[in-house]
């Protein structure tokens, strides 16, 4: 089933069930919209139940299919990830007196979700799965004293999954690797059962989930690129005709008309199996002979051409291009490698001036959320007071010049 119909299907039922209404749209999208009012679907596993997310509980993973099937959207996703996150983080211990506490903290930032997976490592991956999947997830565990964070790692968001409600309001979430269809028959997939994050409750282990707070979904995040899910599917599409074309010489497609012979269906199959091997393909014959007893028997071909195909397709998929950039809230194109028809690139002005809009309305308030909920998690032992900020190269029109005249190492030194 292609991410199309998975997205499709999902939109059409997505994780409610929509209650009797009159005048209900069948677009799937506006339909998914009226619902969110409606009653959830429950699934359950052995530690309890919860809340399914799409059609077959799998919304996450179609994301995850979208993200590999369009250039342009993984692109933009992934750069978006790397803005929010910066190249490290800073902190300083020195509001603690004490060297055994400075040290403990210093631990803590190197090893915090394991040997040499510090909390910069598990920054950059919430940061990776808020821009794809509109979410992110962090697994705490205290000790037992509940004076320490023994673990703090940030989990996939494609196995976390919000326990049936009481009174409306989430408690706990389960956890696995995955979850959707097999899901069950999956090696090393036991589901666990946390609390949901609690700073006054003493469980040693709990699940801090954040979600996009523009998703209109009461229980799970969704990134605001979802409305563009038809041209990053079209984009894909867009793919496989380039490759298609190139992989057949950008040969034109032709129809090709036996006359006059009496053949059986398994007889036409394989003619037609032979004229396609040598007339189709990369590795194809310059030259189809087709040999005939006499000249009323010669093939017709006919070239099927479509006029302006090209033109067609190249304003397409810059409209394509277009509407996935605004579906995530892009200034500018060329911030994210995409050309615009007509422009050699952006001055540096135009880029200063576009990557600070875009810092302003999506890198920092995204960041804010992430670094917010990392705060949280630290003052539960009061580790709040090393001054955690990210860490990023600053942008303007001086370390553009600096990127571009850099001294390139020739061959004469």
């Amino acid at each position: 089933m292609g991410v199309w119909s998975n997205v499709k299907e999902y939109f059409s039922s997505n994780t409610y069930v929509v209650a009797t209404e009159t005048n209900v749209s069948t677009n799937p999208l506006e339909k998914s919209v009226e619902s969110l009012n409606g009653r959830y679907n429950i699934g359950t596993t052995e530690v309890g139940n919860y809340i399914k997310f799409g059609s077959q509980d799998d919304f996450s993973i179609v994301l995850e299919k979208m993200f590999k099937q369009s250039p342009v959207h993984s692109g933009i996703v992934t750069k978006k990830a790397k803005m929010v996150a910066g190249n490290d983080i800073s902190y300083n211990v020195e509001a603690y007196k004490t060297p055994a506490k400075q040290a403990e903290i210093r631990a803590f930032i190197t090893n915090c979700a394991g040997k040499s997976q510090g909390l910069y490592s598990q920054i950059v991956h919430a940061s990776f799965q808020y821009e794809l999947h509109g979410a992110f997830a962090f697994y705490i565990k205290w000790n037992a004293d509940h004076n320490k964070i023994v673990e703090l790692s940030s989990l996939d968001i494609k196995g976390v999954r919000a326990e049936e409600p009481k009174d409306g309001k989430v408690t706990h979430y389960i956890v696995r690797r995955r979850f959707g269809v097999a899901a069950t028959s999956m090696q090393h997939n036991t589901p666990k059962r946390y609390q949901a994050f609690d700073k006054f409750s003493k469980s040693r282990e709990q699940v801090l989930y954040m979600k996009n707070p523009y998703s209109g979904n009461k229980f799970y995040g969704t990134p605001n690129y979802v409305s563009a899910f038809h041209y990053i599917n079209a984009d894909f599409e867009f793919g496989k005709h380039i490759r298609n074309s190139a992989a057949n010489s950008f040969t034109p497609k032709v129809l090709a008309t036996f006359i006059g012979r009496n053949m059986s269906n398994e007889q036409k199959r394989e003619e037609y199996n032979k004229f396609k091997s040598s007339f189709v393909g990369s590795e194809a014959e310059p030259v189809v002979v087709s040999w005939v007893k006499n000249k009323d028997e010669a093939p017709d071909f006919k070239t099927l051409d479509v006029n302006n195909l090209d033109k067609t397709v190249d304003i397409l998929s810059r409209l394509n291009d277009a509407k996935i950039l605004t579906a995530h809230n892009v200034t500018s194109p060329t911030l994210f490698g995409v050309m615009v028809a007509g422009k050699l690139g952006g001055t540096g002005n135009e880029l200063v001036t576009a990557y600070q809009i875009f810092r302003a309305t999506e890198t920092l308030p995204n960041r804010h959320l992430l670094m917010d909920a990392v705060t949280r998690i630290l003052s539960t032992v009061n580790y709040n007071k090393i001054g955690l900020t990210v860490v990023e190269e600053e942008i303007n029109l001086e370390s553009i010049k600096g990127a571009n005249t850099t001294d390139i190492p020739t061959q004469n030194g």
